[in-house]
Formats: C-alpha cells, structure tokens, sequence
C-alpha cells in the first residue's frame, strides 16, 4: 500500500506541477521570440515549440539515482552503490549535440532531449503532456489571445533547481 500511495502522490504533483512549468516556460520562450511564435502559427507547429521549451528548461532539471554497477562517464569512475544525480537541464543543452543550445529555437534541427528521462524513469505522463500543452492548451491559449504579449521581460522570475519554471511572469493578453 505504501507503494501504492507514493505513486499517486508521484502522479498528481506530476500531473500538475510539470505541465505548469513546461506551459510557462514554451509561453515565455515564444513571447519572447515573436518571429518564432508568428511561424508556429502559421505553420500549426505546436509540437515542435512544445518540444523546445521543454528542452529549452526542462520542468524535472535533476534527478538522484543510484548506480547499480560501476560504471565510467568521460574517464571517471563511478563506483557501484554510488549517488549521483542526472542533470537533465545540462544535458538538454550539451553544446556536443545542440548549437546554441542556450537560445529557445524552436526550428532548430531536431534532437532529441532528456526532458522525459528514458529507462525505467521515462515519464509516464509524456503523452498525455504533450497532447494537453502541445496541442491544446498553447493553440487555445493563442487562439483566444492572439496579441498576448510579455511586456516586460525582465519581470519574468525563474524558480527552482531539481523543478523549475516561471513563477512570475505577467503578461498583457489584449
């Protein structure tokens, strides 16, 4: 039961605090790059900017594991039992694989990216997040407010190390 338990808890902080932060986070991105947000509608290329944002910043930043045997990363040991954490914020943009992997771009060649983790701790929600944020809550957010607009991009505030994501960032819908 205890088992049972933590995975509902895992499942409604997930449902409901990841999708969040990847909304804000795909907003900002697009509000901030109006040329982007002026291709993405008139191409309908939801999924693509969906897809970036959370590259972009990904909601999960850092995971803790354990390694189960020893194993060694760019010619450093580590040992079998050991902690360590998956960074998932670097590795979304390692500048090995994404070119300016710092900027939100949302045509930039396709990649993929650890937003989702993989293995036995790949997401369960990713599809149901995808679909919800990629392909209606963004067009329906822009749909019914075409010319919403961050007026200030300074006043976005960005929170959070292991969950990150906009905790502040007012916007002018019109």
């Amino acid at each position: 039961m205890s088992q049972i338990y933590a995975n509902i808890k895992i499942a409604i902080g997930g449902g409901i605090n990841e999708p969040r932060d990847a909304l804000l986070t795909i907003l900002c991105g697009l509000l901030s790059n109006p040329d982007q947000l002026t291709e993405v509608k008139r191409n309908g290329d939801w999924d693509k900017a969906f897809e970036e944002g959370i590259r972009w910043v990904a909601p999960i930043s850092a995971s803790g594991r354990v390694t189960t045997q020893d194993t060694e990363i760019r010619g450093h040991l580590i040992p079998k039992g050991e902690t360590v954490m998956t960074i998932q914020a670097s590795a979304n943009r390692d500048e090995e694989i994404y070119v300016d992997g710092e900027d939100f771009n949302v045509y930039r060649a396709a990649s993929t990216h650890q937003s989702f983790g993989n293995g036995p701790h790949f997401c369960q929600g990713t599809h149901v997040a995808r679909r919800a944020v990629g392909q209606v809550m963004l067009p329906m957010l822009f749909d019914r407010f075409p010319n919403m607009r961050i007026p200030e991009p300074t006043d976005v505030i960005w929170s959070g190390f292991a969950f990150r994501g906009p905790v502040q960032m007012p916007v002018l819908l019109q």
